[in-house]
Order: structure tokens, then C-alpha cells, then sequence
């Protein structure tokens, strides 16, 4: 389990890592934030952020001559089943029926609420 969660922008650079699904070097991760984010950061900060993000046991920073590589350490699709699983419990006490309901905006018909119950492994309220 991931016990530790990322800010706002610690999230876009691990999407970036993640995106490249390689080891990336902090000037190709400049370059992907601005690309994908619009993001122009300066180095130290980008390196701010990676001190606090490898601290946390996000990703490994190897130095290799003048330049330094980051490897992702945690799996992006743990790491967002984790985060969906957070939330759910937060705002709907664990349960995913209660989610797609909120996401579907009315009310599901009997049928439909029972075949997600049964799917989910989730009581009847």
C-alpha cells in the first residue's frame, strides 16, 4: 500500500515519468511537463519537487556523469486503483454503487443496483 500521497504538481511530474515508460532525465521531464502541461519550470524547481517525490519512495534519482535519470519505483496503475479506492471511501463510505450513482446523476433501477452489488461484492443499504 502507498502510504504517502503527492501534491497537485508532484502528480503531473509522475505522469510525466510514467508517460515515458523509460528512464527520463530531468531535462527530458522539463520538456514533457511543458509539452503535456504547458508547464515551463525551471530546474531547481522541478528538482524541489523530485527531492520531495523520491523522499516519498516515488522514483530513484541516479546521477550518471552530468546528468541525473529517474526511475519510477511505483506502478502507475497501483498507484490510481489506490487512489480510487481512497476516494471512494472518503465521499462514498467505501461503496462503488454509491459512486456510479453519484456519477450517473439519478437514481438506478432495482435490477441495475443489484447486478452492481453482485459485481462489486457489496450488502444491500
Amino acid at each position: 500500500m502507498i502510504d504517502r500521497d503527492l501534491t497537485n504538481r508532484e502528480k503531473l511530474i509522475m505522469k510525466c515519468v510514467w508517460a515515458e515508460n523509460r528512464e527520463i532525465s530531468i531535462q527530458d521531464l522539463q520538456d514533457k511537463l511543458k509539452e503535456m502541461f504547458d508547464w515551463d519550470a525551471k530546474r531547481s524547481t522541478v528538482r524541489t519537487f523530485l527531492t520531495s517525490i523520491e523522499g516519498k519512495g516515488f522514483v530513484k534519482i541516479e546521477r550518471r556523469g552530468r546528468f541525473s535519470y529517474l526511475k519510477p519505483l511505483v506502478d502507475e496503475k497501483k498507484y490510481k486503483r489506490e487512489q480510487v479506492l481512497k476516494f471512494v471511501d472518503f465521499w462514498y463510505g467505501g461503496s462503488k454503487v454509491a459512486l456510479i450513482k453519484a456519477i450517473k446523476g439519478k437514481k438506478l433501477t432495482k435490477e441495475k443496483e443489484e447486478y452492481l452489488r453482485k459485481v462489486f461484492n457489496e450488502p444491500e443499504e
